[in-house]
């Protein structure tokens, strides 16, 4: 242990990350006094006295600061944020200014309001930002246009069934306050105050944007256009539903998604674009480090890069990752290692704590983390080819070979240490896998590093002259053929594979079991493949799927039967429908899962049978309720009083504090769980 302790600083940002999980699963809001939680700690560590207190004294004395600085950050920005969320459903003249245009799941055109004002509601109610979804074919405005509207408008919902995403808290530390669609039509007003300097700028930006995604499709029609906007601009909108599915299928999404991907490649171009011009002049180069002001010159470039695509957290992320790369440069050390990877993320999660439960964060530093580990240990071996192969022993013919065998089997062994790092986050998330992204990221990802991206570059620098057209047009014959690979590959038999959900404490032991095999040296690392073993322990010993879910309000149900989950509508609530059957690991549509046999209806009353022989009796309305309230029956009413009887009854009052509920057999008994939790925290739904 005492040969690793410079390795240490790895394990701050696992500390953080363990402390911002514990603040996260609190059930009531700790007071803000205890953000001052890490200074004791840090005091004892800079007096010295943790050094002479022994090496395990010293190890908790590390580990005691590192989860209470995640545990403070957390607080921190829970305090900050202070978003005023919407507190019921009303239907009212919305008035505000739009940030953002985008489109929904089912396609229409949504747009983001900030500075908002909803008639009848006091200021101090009035959310921050709303978003609202347009009726199709309805004039859509462009970022910078205040507008007024006539919209229905709810509170964020909460999770879909127990466990689920909390798209609550999500929204919560987005800003986003409330959602809704609209009735009527987009009627622009007049700015009744000046903007301000922050206001102007942002403003300036998302119509920038704006400008640029309809330019690029002007030149890009049809799906190129649409790929082309998202991965320059951070425009997804224009993306059609059979292509991003196909690229979720072949594990290509991740190409859409402005990341550490795009901007590695991006400053990697300006990296050596820029170190190769300065080294032609032999006397520059030899006054002035080429490699620094190439750094320099990538630096900027990903910052307008950031700015220009939306400033999304993934972007965000990418960006902190990739100036710490190039900061290293600049102060000749290293760029990319393990220690450069634990700041990027001690920097995120300082600045966003909440990262740490998004998909995003954990499936890019998981890869990234593999990425590294695994060229660390095979770096040795490259060294010595590389000094017992001295380039005058070798031919001009094997010396490319070479490196193509070296391309070829870095991209290999990057898509292969990827996709094994991330393929758990994104069966937790997704509840798929991709069997053949190995062989889609093989043919596509070269095409994106030598002919998308370049293409892309060249046409923002001669965009200025109007002579981008060619370089658009090569950009878009690769993105084609990006396309082309993702259907191909997603017509393969069995091309996607589906997952139920499972707890996240299986999650929690596998990202802990691959951080134990990172992040140290010695053997012992080896003993994190012990977790990997209590992550398939737990796998296997956790709960079964629930033999029914009940969406909020009682409009929809969804019943265990013997040929999958039967839903009792084949159109209503259509996206809690969908989450209930990804969740189950269920391919099917909703209209599908809605022609399966197993749902009973008794009048307007929905009835389902549990395995242990209990019946469950869902009705919208009181009237017929005594009649079901018999032994071994639960009866949920979600607009009046529970029934009296010799049945189990929840009426509408306790039924609206869970936000929907999952119903399962225990034994002989009925266990109800609700979907709300029930914490008390700032996101919560009050009651």
């Amino acid at each position: 242990m005492a040969s690793e302790l410079r390795r240490m600083i790895l394990w701050l940002p696992v500390g953080m990350g363990i402390g911002i999980a514990f603040y996260f699963e609190l059930v009531e809001e700790p007071s803000l006094i205890c953000a001052i939680s890490p200074l004791p700690w840090l005091i004892v560590l800079i007096s010295g006295h943790a050094g002479r207190a022994g090496l395990p004294a010293l190890i908790a004395i590390w580990a005691g600061f590192a989860t209470s600085l995640g545990f403070s950050a957390a607080l921190i920005q829970t305090a900050v944020n202070g978003v005023q969320m919407l507190d019921y459903r009303m239907s009212e003249t919305v008035e505000g200014r739009v940030v953002e245009v985008s489109r929904s799941a089912s396609g229409a055109p949504r747009i983001l309001l900030r500075d908002v004002t909803i008639y009848g509601l006091p200021r101090e109610k009035t959310p921050r930002a709303v978003r609202v979804s347009l009726k199709p074919g309805d004039t859509v405005p462009a970022p910078g246009d205040r507008i007024r509207i006539y919209a229905s408008l709810s509170p964020p919902g909460g999770p879909v069934e127990p466990g689920a995403y909390d798209f609550r808290r999500h929204a919560y530390f987005a800003g986003l306050g409330a959602v809704g669609f609209a009735h009527g039509v987009v009627v622009p007003v007049p700015e009744q105050e000046a903007l301000t300097a922050t206001e102007i700028i942002g403003t300036w930006v998302a119509r920038t944007r704006h400008d640029l995604s309809a330019a690029i499709r002007q030149h890009l029609p049809g799906p190129a256009g649409g790929f082309a906007a998202a991965i320059i601009v951070g425009d997804r909108a224009y993306i059609e539903e059979a292509d991003a599915e196909a690229l979720r299928t072949a594990n290509l999404a991740h190409l859409l998604a402005i990341s550490g991907l795009h901007m590695g490649i991006l400053t990697g171009l300006v990296f050596g674009g820029v170190r190769l011009l300065l080294a032609m002049s032999g006397a520059f180069a030899m006054r002035f480090s080429a490699k620094k002001l190439a750094a320099m010159a990538a630096l900027l470039v990903a910052a307008g890069y950031l700015v220009m695509s939306g400033s999304t957290v993934a972007t965000q992320r990418a960006f902190i990752m990739v100036g710490v790369a190039l900061l290293a440069v600049l102060f000749d050390r290293p760029a990319i290692t393990l220690r450069a990877l634990a700041i990027a993320a001690v920097v995120v999660l300082l600045i966003r704590p909440i990262s740490l439960v998004e998909p995003g964060f954990q499936m890019s530093f998981a890869a990234t983390c593999a990425l590294v580990t695994g060229f660390e240990a095979i770096g040795d071996y490259l060294r010595r080819d590389r000094a017992e192969q001295a380039p005058e022993r070798r031919g001009f013919g094997r010396r490319i070979a070479r490196r193509v065998g070296l391309y070829v089997g870095g991209l290999v062994l990057t898509t292969i240490l990827a996709g094994l790092a991330t393929a758990p986050f994104a069966a937790y998330h997704f509840n798929r896998t991709a069997p053949y992204g190995l062989i889609a990221n093989l043919a596509a990802v070269p095409v994106m590093g030598l002919v998308v991206a370049p293409s892309a570059l060249a046409a923002g620098l001669f965009a200025p002259f109007g002579l981008e057209g060619p370089a658009l047009k090569v950009m878009g014959e690769g993105i084609l053929a990006i396309l082309s690979v993702s259907r191909w590959v997603a017509g393969f038999p069995g091309a996607v594979g589906f997952v139920a959900a499972f707890p996240a404490s299986v999650i929690a032991a596998i990202a802990l079991s691959g951080l134990w095999l990172c992040l140290w040296r010695s053997r012992w690392r080896l003993l994190g493949l012990a977790g990997f073993a209590v992550a398939a322990v737990l796998m296997v010993r956790s709960d079964p799927r629930p033999d029914v879910l009940v969406a909020p309000d009682g409009r929809l149900t969804g019943i265990l039967g013997p040929e999958g989950r039967v839903i009792d509508h084949p159109r209503r609530r259509s996206f809690i429908a969908s989450n209930w059957l990804r969740r189950d690991g269920d391919p099917a549509e909703q209209s599908d899962a809605a022609a399966r046999p197993g749902v009973e209806r008794d009048g307007k009353a929905v009835l389902a049978h549990l395995s242990n022989g209990s019946r469950l009796v869902v009705l919208r309305k009181a009237e017929e309720a005594d009649r079901f309230c018999t032994e071994r029956t639960l009866v949920l009413v979600f607009q009046g009083k529970a029934p009296r009887g010799d049945c189990k009854a929840l009426g509408a009052l306790e039924l609206s504090r869970m936000g929907g509920l999952a119903v399962s057999s225990d034994g002989d008994e009925v266990s109800i769980t609700p979907a709300r939790p029930a914490a008390r925290r700032p996101w919560s739904v009050r009651d």
